[in-house]
């Protein structure tokens, strides 16, 4: 009989593509943090002071693995971090259920873009990595630390705002071009950032280069895809090679049609809101899914059993990490959660 392994062992093993005990399931990707409105309850520490002060951002990110069982802690909580050091207008709201959005796009052209001379230096990176070292020094070996990073083309997004990216995909193709390459800088650098700091897997998280996002048509005409293969696939690639540790890509949305395409950027894994697991392991080879609860059905509107009967499907299916599609929403109910984490366990 195989010994039972610490969450972290049984995380990093799965990666690695090692033997374990059982799937482990986390919440290592998405867009979504890994806490609730709940667990800000319940430990009371709460948004958006969490968002700001790296001591609170580390106790929410450990109450969310203790008060459910969750075997990571991830920071941060929110996706506008970066756009946010490189000078976008950030909207904050006073309350638990706060999401800070960019708001203004100040860059209009590539002639715009300057890196930082010190971007670790800029808006809350400094924040971010502070937590980061926090939980290492909480967590010890016994839960995997995960932290995100931005793609450069959702950070190209934000920059230049998603409306204009997708009529210089049509217009000026060389304008999308040089705002990912100066957006894949960013993420490699904050990204290593992140490693040094303390994190054990880093999440590059993509939202913006669902096909879904690509295309102003319902469903995505195979363009999306060709959009992704020629604009997005080399940068993310780069990004995965330039990485020393465990890293995973999330797209949320939309991504029927570039499965392999993300499989063959080189992350250990890739998080997907996949329709069929098995479908889509059969096409990545070795790379590790994460998935497949649904954060913003079941995970935030159904029952517990609800919750346990998709999980079962998405391990039966032969999910690798059991995990929400798009982490856990700040609505989702306490009892789901543990849900989730029960079934797994089971």
């Amino acid at each position: 009989m195989m010994e039972e392994f610490s969450p972290k062992r049984r995380v990093l093993a799965t990666l690695l593509g090692g033997k374990v005990d059982r799937k482990p399931v986390t919440s290592v990707a998405g867009c979504a943090g890994t806490v609730s409105i709940d667990m800000q309850k319940a430990g009371g520490v709460y948004l958006p002071e969490a968002h700001k002060d790296a001591q609170s951002m580390a106790k929410l990110a450990l109450l969310g693995a203790e008060l459910t069982g969750i075997e990571c802690v991830r920071v941060p909580f929110d996706f506008v971090v970066e756009p946010e050091a490189l000078g976008c207008e950030i909207k904050w709201e006073n309350k638990a259920e706060s999401v800070p959005a960019v708001m203004g796009h100040p860059y209009k052209s590539p002639e715009d873009l300057k890196k930082p001379e010190k971007l670790l230096e800029m808006g809350r990176i400094p924040v971010i990595l502070d937590s980061i070292r926090i939980l290492r020094r909480e967590v010890g070996d016994r839960l995997p630390i995960a932290s995100t990073a931005l793609g450069p083309y959702t950070i190209a997004g934000e920059l230049a705002g998603i409306d204009n990216i997708m009529k210089w995909l049509m217009q000026k193709p060389g304008y999308v071009r040089d705002f990912i390459a100066f957006a894949k800088g960013i993420t490699i650098e904050f990204a290593k950032a992140q490693y040094q700091a303390g994190s054990d897997i880093v999440q590059v998280a993509e939202p913006l280069a669902s096909l879904s996002m690509l295309s102003p048509l319902r469903p995505p005409p195979p363009s999306s895809a060709r959009i992704f293969r020629e604009f997005l696939k080399s940068p993310l690639s780069e990004v995965a090679r330039s990485l020393g540790g465990l890293r995973v890509l999330h797209i949320c949305g939309e991504t029927r049609g570039i499965e392999t395409d993300m499989a063959e950027t080189g992350f250990d894994g890739i998080s997907i809101e996949a329709v069929d697991v098995a479908h889509v392991k059969s096409i990545v080879g070795d790379v590790k899914i994460l998935g497949n609860v649904s954060s913003s059905k079941t995970l935030m509107f159904g029952s517990p059993d609800d919750v346990k009967a998709e999980a079962r499907k998405s391990l039966n299916e032969g999910v690798d990490l059991l995990e929400p599609t798009c982490g856990i929403p700040l609505t989702a109910p306490l009892e789901n959660v543990k849900a989730m984490v029960e079934e797994a366990e089971s």
